[in-house]
């Protein structure tokens, strides 16, 4: 891993470190749209998260197979987690999404946005 990339939320009761993403996934399902996260994956392993739990409210939603949480000061959305699943056939490995957006130096302009459809609501 290169240097790593700093951020936290508004209030700066959570911070992260991870490499920069070279890309992000602006996603526009339900939750994705509402939260306006834009989305860096990662290993569960490549990610130092320093949280404070009293202030980090998770949620989850419909199928229950990623917790999102969120800063109960400021209230940005941080992070979600995914443990290893298998969903509708397929088998997914866990990873941990960062909301690109928190980071403290990171030009999102140079970075590419990869735009996916999971809106099944419409």
């Amino acid at each position: 891993m290169s240097v790593p990339a700093k951020g936290s939320c508004h209030c700066g009761a959570h911070r992260f470190e991870a490499e920069a993403p070279q890309t992000v996934t602006r996603c526009n399902c339900s939750i994705c749209f509402k939260r306006g996260a834009l989305s860096a994956y990662y290993k569960p392993g490549d990610v130092v998260l320093d949280v404070q739990r009293d202030a980090l409210v998770a949620y989850q939603w419909g199928d229950r197979l990623m917790t999102f949480f969120h800063c109960a000061v400021c209230g940005c959305p941080i992070y979600s987690e995914q443990p290893d699943l298998e969903f509708q056939g397929r088998a997914y490995l866990a990873r941990m999404t960062l909301n690109a957006r928190l980071f403290d130096d990171l030009d999102l302009s140079s970075v590419i946005v990869l735009d996916v459809d999971n809106r099944t609501d419409l």
